[in-house]
């Protein structure tokens, strides 16, 4: 037996029941101040890792107030009891430096070391692309969507691009990543995947994903391939509900699960694995998601693909499952298929619910104890191989901000944006525009601007970076779903310019604002010049005649759209 599965069995056989339970989870935390309540439950529960967060409280839908829409009228509701914060969702977390942020995971770190087992917790965040940062803090620099860069047809810059992230939040203290998208994005209306995929060819996927792949790994951090096996062929977000892929076996083997094959087979370093809120009733019949599938997980990713690393679900409260099974069935289920992680993302009381559930249904035979010992015996051995236990993954305060300032960084994130940029459309030879023009800038409000929000990224940040090349550029900012109240602000300006710039910025559930920049052609004669983040056709239609492509929302790829407006 060698060192490390002497480890791994001696820490399993050290565990009480309700340990061995917590070390399939990771749980959710947003913020920046640490509570006795995510300590207490980090020191009880032993869980696995902890999915931190500076975006937006977020509340679930199993519990008050969101359980009271129709969706989940059936749901039991739950209220916070205890030391468990009653907060308000949907506001943002305060502001806090790297080295604030590296000291506040250093004391959750802590805290996981400090009892019998000493299994260091691990910290995972989302950092994909575009509008995707759950970090979006102190100067940390943003890339393009892996969309952008699947298009520059650059393999070395997915690679550069997925070790700057890892370098940049390794330094912080982050091990662990819920990127990359894996999925093939074969359906053009897909309103969850989109540009999140490095391409529509299953080709380009399988080449781009091994060299992101390659990067986070020489970066230092855990990867996780999402969403197994594939939602690219969706035309429904699992966010929200339960989308249904209807292909064959066949073709998703073909075209959807081949990249993770790949990956398997060459051994790319893929240590992770996320499970898709998806039903794909032509290969399981029994219509549940392949996230809580034993056919997808365990007969055919585990066994027939032979994977070795650990299977994650995406977020166990998400609308697809919620709709449908209560928490503690759904967690059941989703072990007893497969999964060796349940993402229980969203900071809330359910985790006190969960692991006294799971842990009775062992004590009913209902899931067996020894489905756990190999659950965590597949992640222990990531952690293992990543060098987790080598110092708990306590990191340098003082050292927090080195990723985030590193000239190679900055660098990268610069060349990328240049990379991905393209001048889709110039039909009517609007480009470069005069600097005497008068221009009339619609710019919707980006959910990175809002997030972020600082001196260097925020909302009109387009604006500010025209205003460099030209004065005469007059600004009208815009809600992302260019509401009937935008419209009327727009049309009292239009007299005003000779020339439209408008923003169509798509992320996910963003209303098609496509369908408004065609209004605005009937509204007035005025040249249109479209500054989009995605070729697909939430955000372009075939009569918009000049048409920049971002691929990003970062201040270096507004930067260079003002640029393209501006200069040859």
């Amino acid at each position: 037996m060698s060192s490390k599965s002497e480890m791994i069995s001696r820490l399993i056989g050290k565990m009480t029941l309700e340990q061995k339970v917590g070390q399939c989870f990771v749980i959710g935390f947003t913020g920046t101040m640490i509570t006795p309540t995510i300590i207490e439950r980090i020191k009880r529960y032993c869980p696995a890792g902890i999915r931190c967060g500076l975006t937006f409280r977020i509340k679930t839908a199993y519990y008050d107030p969101y359980a009271t829409s129709p969706k989940f009228a059936h749901r039991v509701i739950r209220y916070p009891v205890g030391t468990v914060k009653d907060f308000v969702p949907g506001l943002p977390v305060p502001e806090c430096t790297n080295e604030e942020y590296c000291a506040f995971l250093n004391t959750m770190k802590k805290a996981s070391l400090n009892n019998d087992l000493g299994i260091p917790v691990h910290i995972t965040m989302d950092m994909e692309g575009d509008a995707s940062a759950d970090y979006p803090r102190d100067g940390i620099r943003f890339f393009p969507s892996c969309g952008g860069i699947g298009r520059t047809g650059d393999t070395k810059l997915a690679h550069d691009v997925a070790w700057a992230v890892a370098r940049e939040l390794t330094s912080l203290g982050v091990s662990w990543l819920h990127s990359p998208v894996i999925d093939v994005n074969t359906e053009p209306m897909n309103p969850e995947i989109g540009i999140r995929s490095y391409s529509d060819k299953t080709d380009e996927v399988v080449k781009f994903v091994s060299a992101a792949l390659k990067g986070f790994k020489e970066g230092g951090i855990v990867a996780t391939g999402k969403h197994y096996p594939g939602r690219g062929a969706s035309s429904q977000d699992a966010h929200h509900g339960l989308p249904v892929i209807k292909l064959s076996r066949k073709k998703m083997m073909d075209a959807h699960i081949r990249p993770y094959a790949e990956m398997i087979e060459k051994e790319i370093p893929l240590p992770c694995v996320m499970t898709a809120h998806t039903a794909y009733p032509e290969i399981d019949p029994s219509g549940l998601p392949a996230s809580l599938s034993k056919v997808f997980i365990t007969d055919i990713l585990k066994n027939e693909l032979g994977f070795k690393g650990t299977v994650t679900t995406d977020d166990i409260t998400m609308g697809g499952i919620a709709a449908k099974f209560e928490i503690v069935e759904a967690c059941l289920r989703s072990l007893n298929a497969g999964n060796d992680l349940i993402l229980l993302r969203e900071e809330s009381p359910l985790i006190d619910e969960v692991i006294p559930g799971l842990v009775k249904a062992v004590k009913k035979g209902q899931l067996k104890e020894s489905r756990l010992d190999e659950a965590i015996t597949r992640t222990l051995s990531v952690k293992y191989d990543y060098g987790f236990f080598k110092n708990g993954g306590i990191r340098d305060v003082k050292k927090a901000s080195d990723g985030i300032r590193d000239p190679k960084v900055i660098n990268i994130a610069r060349s990328a944006a240049k990379k991905v940029q393209v001048i889709l459309r110039d039909k009517q030879k609007l480009l470069p525009v005069a600097k005497s023009e008068k221009v009339l800038l619609i710019e919707q409000i980006n959910p990175l601007h809002k997030l972020v929000n600082t001196q260097e990224c925020h909302p009109s940040l387009l604006w500010e970076q025209m205003l460099k090349y030209s004065d005469n550029v007059i600004n009208v900012e815009t809600s992302m779903d260019y509401t009937e109240d935008d419209v009327k602000r727009i049309k009292r300006r239009l007299g005003e310019a000779e020339l439209i710039v408008a923003t169509n910025y798509y992320f996910r559930r963003s209303a098609d604002g496509g369908d408004f920049i065609q209004r605005l052609h009937k509204m007035t004669k005025k040249p249109i010049i479209v500054v989009a983040n995605t070729h697909y056709p939430q955000a372009l239609k075939p009569e918009f005649k000049t048409v920049i492509l971002t691929y990003g929302s970062s201040p270096e790829c507004i930067a260079e759209a003002a640029r393209a407006i501006f200069r040859k």
